[in-house]
């Protein structure tokens, strides 16, 4: 007998890329900050200024890269709190499914409108 096949290696492997940016990513990108801060005293002429960061904001490639890692940190966290629930001894059911992935969805729908509006306005 055929069994079909599963789509949960897709959820672990969104699950896995969060974890590293959360683990790797978001680390450097703050001592970066804080390097480029630390920097330049003055906050309006500096690598933190509104020009600067509005001519980052305004590479497709940086603003993609911001939005990948922003989704995957939203897969991250729904399927921990997804898996958390059987932890808890709460019965996870295809509404528990339907609500958490789909409400990462959205949010990350949400975060891909606020990058292209953010990009839009910076161009």
């Amino acid at each position: 007998m055929h069994q079909p096949r599963s789509d949960e290696p897709i959820y672990w492997l969104l699950f896995g890329a969060g974890g590293m940016v959360l683990g790797i990513v978001f680390p450097a990108v703050l001592i970066l900050l804080l390097v480029a801060g630390l920097s330049s005293p003055d906050v309006q002429t500096g690598l933190l200024s509104f020009e600067h960061v509005k001519g980052m904001l305004g590479n497709w490639f940086v603003s993609l890269v911001i939005f990948a890692c922003t989704m995957l940190l939203f897969w991250h966290c729904f399927h921990r709190i997804y898996h958390a629930l059987h932890d808890f001894g709460i019965r996870v059911t295809k509404l528990h499914w339907f609500v958490l992935y789909g409400s990462c969805a959205a949010l990350s729908f949400m975060a891909l409108g606020f990058h292209l509006f953010a990009y839009v306005k910076a161009c």
